[in-house]
């Protein structure tokens, strides 16, 4: 036994004729504001002409018709509104991945800072020794390497404490940033649907809230 399926209540109805369906289109498109006089404007007929659509209104139920096709064309944006909103809400979590990995790298580096001497202390130069008897030249495949010969020292490097207080100070502001917008705001995180690691950064940005109340 085949199915009839019913056709959608914006498209032709059967037995709808052309110009009763072009009528109905007008009106279903201009909107929920719309009226039968504003859609024998569209159309462009005479003021007669609005019997007629009347009576096609009323016979097909352009109201409701269009009422439907209303819903569809909502439906259609929230659904791609919803579409839109993940995709957004997709890369501002990879931006704030980003940006906590950046803050990562920027610590390791301060730790390195801290841990190097302000200056590399240069070797001091042997004086020269005697001239000797130079000996024969050795062979491309023994001759020392560019890589095995003694680096020569280095001056003093291009940072101080200075450098270390600025970027010790844009670290922790950077990562307080980072969590402030990943985290959710006081009085809004729930316990017992929050991860261990939601909980702990949400105590580290709100440190008061994991105190025991006074006695």
């Amino acid at each position: 036994m085949s199915t009839r399926v019913e056709g959608l209540s914006w498209e032709c109805q059967p037995r709808e004729g052309a110009e009763a369906f072009a009528a109905f289109l007008a009106y279903r498109d201009l909107g929920p504001g719309r009226t039968h006089e504003a859609t024998r404007v569209r159309l462009g007929k005479r003021p007669g002409y609005l019997k007629p659509i009347e009576r096609w209104s009323a016979l097909r139920d352009w109201r409701e018709r269009a009422g439907a096709w209303d819903a569809h064309l909502q439906a259609e944006r929230d659904r791609v509104a919803a579409q839109e909103t993940a995709k957004w809400e997709r890369r501002r979590l990879q931006a704030l991945e980003d940006g906590w990995q950046t803050c990562r790298s920027l610590r390791a580096r301060l730790e390195q800072m801290l841990a190097a001497p302000l200056e590399i202390p240069t070797p001091t130069v042997a004086p020269p020794e005697p001239a000797r008897q130079a000996p024969e030249a050795l062979p491309d495949a023994v001759a020392p390497s560019e890589a095995a010969r003694p680096a020569a020292g280095r001056g003093p490097v291009r940072w101080n404490d200075l450098t270390l207080a600025r970027l010790a100070k844009l670290v922790v502001e950077l990562e307080w940033a980072i969590l402030a917008e990943a985290l959710p705001p006081p009085g809004s995180i729930d316990p017992l649907t929050a991860t261990p690691e939601e909980i702990k950064a949400y105590l580290v940005l709100h440190p008061r809230l994991g105190r025991p109340p006074p006695r």
